[in-house]
């Protein structure tokens, strides 16, 4: 099987939620794992706009951008959904194309 990966954005693209239960599948726990959970807990975001600044909003997806961390977490994300089995079963929104999969778009 050949997975293709189109990481422009991918960072930007990796769910929370997701994130913290595959940090736990692959067993990172205790100060590790409460680390990124500190990291991740109610993330939001503001936007100056004409020098005012925008009430905050939540972010529900991505990586903090220059965190030395969101490299290593979008490749442990990334290794679990390259290595499921059965793809096509689990995420039925991946495009099947032949034997290659889009896994990030």
């Amino acid at each position: 099987m050949i997975i293709s990966i189109d990481a422009e954005k991918a960072f930007d693209k990796v769910q929370h939620p997701f994130m913290i239960k595959t940090l736990t599948k692959v067993d990172i726990e205790g100060a590790y794992l409460n680390i990124v959970k500190a990291i991740y807990d109610r993330p939001t975001a503001n936007i100056i706009l004409n020098g005012e600044k925008l009430k905050a909003f939540p972010l529900k997806s991505g990586t903090r951008q220059g965190c030395p961390l969101s490299p290593l977490l979008f490749n442990v994300a990334l290794e679990v959904l390259v290595t499921a089995d059965k793809l096509n079963k689990r995420y039925p929104n991946w495009k099947r194309r032949g034997k290659i999969v889009t896994v990030c778009r």
